[in-house]
């Protein structure tokens, strides 16, 4: 049987311990942290959810935002990450209780010296990555609750990043280079006469244009049974559609096939029909 002795107490529902395998945890249990001090062990039963910090650098990392971070923004942070990973499947990358607790913390700082950063790609990661956001949103209203804070509209977006890079286990670089393609793309068809909106089609479009970056990047492609029929049809669309496929194949150094080209196409002319 497993002990776990408190190291920190982060909150009435959160916990961070030690493993008698010799590794760290952060526990979470209705009242598991009430009246508790460190050394005390916790019972099993009162663990709902539990998260392994399997190497020495992460449990350095947040030792340090341990001792530069409000514990009550440690606790209801590791709160929030609880509820997003019950709520997306795929389990969270440890990395994110030191990198989300140190963007909130930041976050919190800034909105009371009434400083505000916009998210120039909320858009984008709004539906580019639809469950994140969602779960985001219902965050920073905790959040809000219970720091007695006032984030912004935008936190929502970054703590759909954090959320996505978490499950996915990517760096957040990563995932901002392919919303940042996402962003470009968008704005280039604009230019060729797209307009974009809340509507289905717009929502259909930027997740298609997501998983196409996704498949050229990985060398994959969709067999396009009607691309000779979408070149006749739409050869005004195919077109622009080519215009679009140039500047992705310079971002990722990689050629878009002629395939996905016909499919690109498909969903530009449903914006056009949609109008």
């Amino acid at each position: 049987m497993i002990e776990r002795t408190i190291i920190h107490v982060l909150s009435h529902n959160v916990v961070l311990a030690h493993l008698s395998t010799g590794k760290n945890s952060i526990a979470f249990g209705k009242g598991i942290g009430f009246k508790k001090e460190p050394g005390m062990i916790i019972d099993d039963i009162y663990i709902t959810q539990e998260f392994l910090l399997h190497t020495s650098e992460v449990m350095k990392s947040y030792e340090q935002i341990l001792n530069a971070v409000d514990v009550k923004i440690i606790g209801i942070t590791e709160e929030v990450i609880a509820y997003a990973q019950g709520m997306l499947e795929g389990e969270f990358s440890e990395t994110i209780h030191a990198s989300l607790v140190d963007h909130i913390n930041f976050a919190v700082e800034r909105q009371k010296r009434g400083i505000y950063i916009t998210n120039p790609f909320a858009y984008e990661i709004q539906y580019m990555y639809p469950e994140e956001y969602r779960v985001a949103k219902r965050s920073v209203d905790f959040l809000n609750d219970h720091l007695d804070a006032t984030l912004p509209e935008d936190e929502v977006a970054f703590l759909a990043m954090h959320f996505n890079g978490a499950r996915n286990k990517e760096k957040g670089s990563e995932s901002l280079t392919v919303v940042k393609l996402v962003s470009k793309i968008i704005e280039e068809a604009r230019e060729l006469g797209y307009s974009f909106d809340d509507s289905f089609s717009t929502v259909r479009f930027i997740s298609h244009l997501k998983s196409l970056i996704e498949r050229v990047k990985q060398g994959k492609t969709i067999q396009n049974p009607l691309l000779d029929k979408i070149k006749v049809e739409y050869g005004d669309t195919y077109l622009k559609a080519v215009v679009l496929s140039m500047y992705l194949n310079d971002s990722l150094g990689k050629t878009v096939p002629e395939d996905e080209i016909g499919f690109l196409a498909m969903h530009l002319e449903r914006m056009i029909q949609r109008t």
